[in-house]
């Protein structure tokens, strides 16, 4: 069977609440990712089969890295240009989180998969827009997030994700977790 998948670094309950905040009341074409949902994608996978998974968990699982802290500071739109689609959060540079990122890429193509070949631009999608979203709107949740900070996000595990379709939005469920290791990282000193 089939199972669209991706990897991910879940956010404390605390920092998605305030995350949540930001789009609180959208207008009609936001649609915002319910706090539950944020999370911080390091890979996307697509459909991944049941035998790849398994190999696919294995992997992840000899992923060796210490635990490390990140920050999340201001936000952005996808694309850059022309119409909204993505508002997001993004992160302040880690290298660290590159070295998990780079980790897992590895992981992920020596299980027969394709990684995505764009520059990663670590982000928290807080909410989609449909071109029925209000441009000014938009401008003003940029204006007054662009000095958003949360400081010291500890990141001890990474998870894979099962995502799935339910009553037309997006659920996502962990299918396992990876523990990091304690103490700095390499990339962290």
């Amino acid at each position: 069977m089939l199972r669209r998948m991706f990897i991910a670094i879940d956010l404390p309950k605390q920092v998605c609440w305030q995350l949540g905040k930001l789009v609180a009341d959208p207008p009609q074409g936001v649609r915002p990712v319910r706090p539950a949902q944020l999370h911080l994608t390091l890979h996307f996978l697509g459909d991944v089969g049941d035998d790849v998974q398994a190999t696919l968990v294995q992997r992840l699982a000899s992923v060796q890295q210490a635990a490390f802290t990140i920050a999340i500071r201001g936000t952005g739109v996808f694309p850059p240009r022309g119409r909204p689609a993505v508002l997001w959060a993004g992160l302040a540079e880690s290298a660290a989180l590159a070295t998990l990122h780079a980790a897992a890429a590895s992981v992920i193509e020596s299980c027969g998969l394709a990684v995505e070949h764009r520059e990663y631009v670590p982000h928290v999608t807080l909410a989609r827009l449909t071109p029925a979203a209000p441009r000014g709107w938009t401008q003003r949740v940029l204006a007054a997030t662009a000095g958003l900070s949360i400081e010291e996000i500890p990141v001890d595990r990474f998870q894979l994700y099962e995502s799935r379709k339910l009553d037309g939005a997006s659920e996502h469920a962990v299918a396992a977790t990876f523990p990091l290791g304690q103490g700095p990282s390499a990339a962290d000193r």
